[in-house]
């Protein structure tokens, strides 16, 4: 007795499903296996019969079927890598855009989505120029040969007449497989009888949208005006449209320009009144027969028109139009791609019914709008404005908005800085008046405090001068006088006059205010001879030894003599203080210029005094710092300022024999 039994091996594949390799078995009585066959895809193969100890045979006829299996599925593989093969039927030639725009949009989705397996063909059928079933059925002849070896899995026909063609000679193409259509309205696509494996996208071309929108931008529009042409196509498209406005029919006075001559149709359209409707179908024959690409009529019939042109065709916006309610040939071109990959992925047509596109929308040409002063305003939010010519605002608000606020940032900070720089200018100059004023008073104070010693100076000259007259007015009683000697004597007197009359001069200088600085170039040498004249007879006074070392040369500086002259005077009267605890005639002061490297002058005023404290020594300098019961701690600080003021440096330092040094620099001038 025989037993019947299977064994299967296999795998999925990801392209077509499960792939078996059934081995068929048949036992004896005695548990010896029948000879049978192995069957995997097509691929037959013998198997021996053998018994319990032929399982070396058996081990065969698996590895057999293993390796069959394994042969399927590189097949498998290799069928999942295979090239997706188009073909897209073009109604027309290639001079008419709207059917171009379709197809390219459609191209560009599928190379998108398919990639380097994509192979498109595409053909145009001509059908404006020829017609009649003989030249249908020998162009569906010429594809048929034409692709033999190369049948395309997907038809996509894009149009109602390539739809119709692709339909009528399927038998003739030899393919039999699925086709998906665009640009057709229902109103055409009822005309014609849809097997269930043929579906696409409809373009409803609704006239009453169209006329809604020239209604809102034409609210006193009394006329309709519908232009077409003399083919099939276009009268069934007037046809069409007489259906759909009939309702307003009691509204407005609507008229037919179809089949006209060009000539004609262009006299009749100069001749509108202004409160016009023109709605433009297309145009693809004149009466005579003679074919035309509508898209190139429209500038011609938009410039001649009285009155606005609206269409419910995408290709024509752009050409004159002011817009209409269309289809978007982008949109329509991607949902066709997309539909025909839908079907190839499995999706059967029959589920998958014709549907509208999803780019219909209200379009305006913003140009006409414009040439028509058409409110712009009038138009529905969801209208789609093409061509519109931006203001330099509108085009680059954002970085002229960014620009400005820049500007105003970078005026406001200007404006601020100058502010700023003003105040800080008046505030220098008040300032520089207060420093005036404060210079002025210390130097007078340092004046008063010599006051004695200067009256004392001025007593010599005029106590000579008293004592000179009187001899001369004695002189002057001898008889016979002495008019040599009286001669002499008035030459005294002139010297001595001359002495008191500098030392006054040389006062009221010091005492002088200056509103701003007398900057002039003079010999420091000079400066230190004069203010030597001023302290002397106060160290003469105080008891203190005073001698000056000066160099022969000329030592040329620029700034203000008398500031310069009280820079020294504060420093010697600062000395002399500091020399008040020593014994009469024990005190010692020196002051001396000398020129040093880098023609820099250097002024040294030193002093035998109890020098500074070595804590101190950075402090003396500043504002109101004195060691002194009486003093103000403005002298050392004013010295300070004058010296910087004029672009040198002062110091002071302790002198390894007692005492302290005071040294200031100033820069040589130019010669």
């Amino acid at each position: 007795m025989k037993r019947e039994g299977t064994a299967a091996f296999g795998r999925p594949s990801p392209l077509v499903g499960y792939l078996p390799a059934v081995i068929s078995l048949s036992f004896n009585e005695d548990n010896s296996v029948v000879p049978n066959r192995v069957v995997s895809r097509g691929i037959v193969t013998e198997t021996a019969g053998f018994c319990r100890g032929g399982f070396l045979r058996v081990g065969a006829s698996l590895a057999l079927s293993i390796a069959s299996l394994f042969f399927d599925f590189v097949g498998a593989a290799s069928a999942q890598e295979q090239t997706r093969r188009f073909l897209v039927l073009y109604p027309y030639n290639n001079l008419f855009p709207t059917g171009i725009a379709v197809g390219e949009a459609a191209r560009k989705r599928l190379d998108e989505r398919v990639g380097d397996s994509l192979e498109l063909y595409t053909d145009f059928l001509d059908l404006g120029r020829f017609s009649g079933e003989a030249y249908q059925q020998r162009t569906a002849r010429a594809l048929a040969e034409k692709y033999q070896d190369r049948k395309p899995e997907i038809v996509l026909a894009l149009g109602p007449q390539a739809l119709q063609f692709s339909l009528k000679n399927r038998q003739v193409l030899g393919f039999d497989v699925p086709i998906v259509f665009c640009c057709t309205s229902r109103a055409r696509l009822s005309t014609l009888s849809i097997p269930n494996d043929v579906t696409g996208i409809i373009s409803e071309f609704d006239y009453t949208k169209t006329l809604a929108l020239a209604q809102r931008l034409q609210p006193d529009a009394r006329q309709i005006v519908i232009v077409a042409g003399a083919s099939e196509f276009d009268r069934q498209s007037a046809e069409n449209a007489r259906r759909q406005l009939a309702s307003y029919d009691n509204k407005y006075d609507i008229q037919y320009l179809v089949g006209l001559p060009h000539e004609e149709l262009i006299e009749k359209l100069k001749r509108l009144p202004r409160t016009t409707i023109v709605l433009m179908l297309t145009v693809f024959s004149d009466p005579r027969g003679r074919l035309s690409v509508s898209p190139d009529l429209v500038p011609q019939i938009t410039s001649a028109a009285a009155a606005p042109v609206y269409t419910p065709y995408d290709a024509f916006v752009g050409r004159g139009v002011v817009g209409g309610h269309t289809d978007s040939l982008e949109s329509i071109g991607i949902e066709v791609a997309d539909l025909a990959l839908d079907i190839l992925a499995g999706k059967h047509p029959s589920g998958v019914p014709p549907r509208s596109t999803n780019g219909n929308a209200d379009r305006v040409d913003w140009r006409q709008l414009k040439r028509w002063n058409l409110s712009e305003h009038r138009l529905p939010t969801s209208t789609e404005v093409r061509f519109r010519e931006f203001t330099v605002w509108e085009q680059y608000r954002w970085h002229i908005a960014a620009i400005i606020a820049i500007l105003l940032a970078q005026g406001s900070a200007i404006t601020w800085l100058q502010f700023e720089r003003h105040r800080r200018q008046r505030a220098e100059l008040d300032l520089r008046q207060r420093l005036a004023e404060v210079i002025h008073l210390n130097r007078t104070a340092v004046t008063g405090a010599m006051s004695a010693s200067v009256a004392h100076e001025l007593n010599q000259p005029l106590g000579a001068i008293q004592s000179y007259a009187e001899a001369a007015s004695l002189y002057l009683k001898a008889d016979p006088p002495n008019l040599g000697r009286i001669e002499e004597i008035l030459g005294n007197i002139r010297r001595d006059d001359k002495r008191a009359a500098d030392i006054i001069s040389h006062l009221r200088g010091l005492l002088k205010k200056q509103d701003q600085d007398d900057w002039q170039e003079f010999d420091l040498n000079e400066a230190v001879r004069d203010a030597l004249r001023v302290v002397r007879p106060e160290a003469s006074k105080r008891g203190v030894q005073l001698k000056a070392f000066q160099t022969d040369a000329s030592l040329p500086v620029r700034g203000d003599p008398i500031h310069v002259q009280q820079v020294i005077m504060n420093l010697a009267m600062n000395g002399m203080d500091a020399m008040q605890a020593c014994s009469p005639g024990q005190g010692r002061m020196s002051i001396d210029t000398a020129m040093t490297a880098g023609n820099i002058i250097e002024v040294s005023v030193a002093d035998s005094g109890t020098g500074i404290p070595a804590d101190k020594i950075g402090e003396i300098f500043d504002p109101f710092f004195t060691t002194k019961g009486h003093g103000t701690g403005l002298g050392l600080s004013i010295a300070r300022t004058i010296v910087e003021t004029y672009g040198g440096k002062i110091w002071a330092e302790n002198l390894p024999s007692g005492g302290a040094a005071f040294r200031f620099t100033l820069p040589l001038a130019v010669q």
